[in-house]
């Protein structure tokens, strides 16, 4: 008699081993840049750079330039495992809700907070000055308020325990 073989995925796709667990010490990392991007002068925040020299047959635009603390906000993202791999631009119109509707935001779920994070450093890399825009709106220190009541409420759980 024959047995069927599991099948098994060709990737880690479901679960890569980059994919850092949620902690609460990950989100605290993260947390810490609430003050430090609401203390940052909007004119401080960003700067478009020209290219050093124009020439006749190419176009160059230039690209924003952030303020230090935006790349370390970040690369702390990343290290964190705060960037998920998801379908992002599928969830574009929600994702555009949740911008326009700070209320969404501060009833948000923990999954759907880092969603908007990784969207908003996701759609960076391809709309140059998208973060910018995102920060000076207020929606990430929204986001990073959410993610701050959530960690804290996990903490208050946990201390009951």
């Amino acid at each position: 008699m024959r047995t069927a073989k599991k099948s098994t995925p060709t990737d880690d796709s479901v679960n890569p081993p980059w994919v850092k667990p949620f902690s609460i010490e990950r989100i605290g990392a993260v947390i810490k840049f609430l003050p430090i991007l609401e203390g940052i002068n909007p004119e401080d925040l960003e700067r478009m750079v020209k290219p050093p020299v124009q020439k006749e047959d190419n176009l160059e635009i230039g690209r924003f330039e952030y303020h230090p603390a935006v790349y370390e906000f970040m690369q702390a993202c990343y290290d964190n495992g705060l960037v998920r791999p998801f379908d992002w631009p599928a969830r574009a119109r929600k994702g555009r809700r949740y911008m326009s509707d700070p209320s969404l935001v501060a009833s948000a779920r923990l999954t759907t907070c880092i969603k908007l994070i990784t969207a908003s450093l996701r759609y960076e890399r391809f709309c140059d000055g998208h973060l910018g825009e995102v920060i000076k709106s207020g929606h990430i220190a929204a986001i990073l308020r959410r993610l701050k009541k959530l960690a804290d409420a996990r903490l208050e759980t946990t201390k009951a325990d």
